[in-house]
């Protein structure tokens, strides 16, 4: 138990580290000091990628919420990239929302909503799908405040899973979600939010002499 805590503790810390030193570089502020509990840094941690997550799922408008990449727009003829069965950017963010409850459901914290997993790919309304999008991140963030030293590493959900390891193939997968959106808005013209961000910190180019 003791080493449990120490490891918690490096973790923590070392959280903190990385993500005040990546705010610097980006011109952004640091996060403030995590709580002094197991979950305090892993939560600030995803609440700082939820924020850039909602902010380019807000960032598309409504009537490109169907976009999906095409052979048209994306290669040229000939190419041998098959797009016929490619998310749609709603369909992204759908699946997003299921990952949480999926993944996180069986380490027996209940949702604050009832979700229908098996139709909830179908939905293609931005104001409900934000919506589900948003009871999605609150619910992972009510499991993440269930962690403490005793059940963080303890093998309750399938095949022995833990927490720590049910919320790394979150954000695995979160991520490999995000960087899709991402491509999906510069193909529709639009500058991801958190891109828009940096670009603004940083300082203006000094004049040619």
């Amino acid at each position: 138990m003791r080493l449990t805590c120490r490891i918690l503790a490096c973790l923590a810390v070392a959280v903190s580290f990385i993500s005040a030193s990546h705010a610097q570089a980006q011109g952004m502020a640091p996060m403030a000091a995590p709580a002094a509990t197991p979950s305090g840094a892993i939560l600030q941690f995803v609440q700082r990628f939820e924020g850039n997550f909602m902010a380019a799922a807000q960032a598309m408008p409504a009537d490109k919420f169907s976009f999906a990449p095409s052979d048209p727009n994306v290669f040229k003829a000939g190419s041998p990239a098959q797009f016929a069965t490619v998310r749609t950017f709603a369909q992204q963010l759908t699946h997003v929302i299921g990952e949480s409850y999926r993944n996180l459901a069986p380490f027996g914290v209940k949702p604050d909503t009832d979700v229908d997993l098996k139709t909830i790919d179908s939905i293609t309304d931005k104001d409900t799908i934000l919506k589900d999008l948003q009871a999605s991140f609150d619910y992972q963030n009510k499991v993440i405040n269930t962690i403490t030293a005793q059940n963080v590493l303890t093998p309750t959900g399938p095949r022995n899973t833990n927490l720590v390891a049910a919320l790394l193939s979150i954000l695995n997968d979160d991520g490999d979600h995000y960087g899709q959106m991402v491509e999906y808005l510069r193909m529709n013209g639009i500058i991801p939010p958190a891109t828009e961000r940096q670009m603004q910190a940083r300082p203006a180019a000094a004049p040619a002499k």
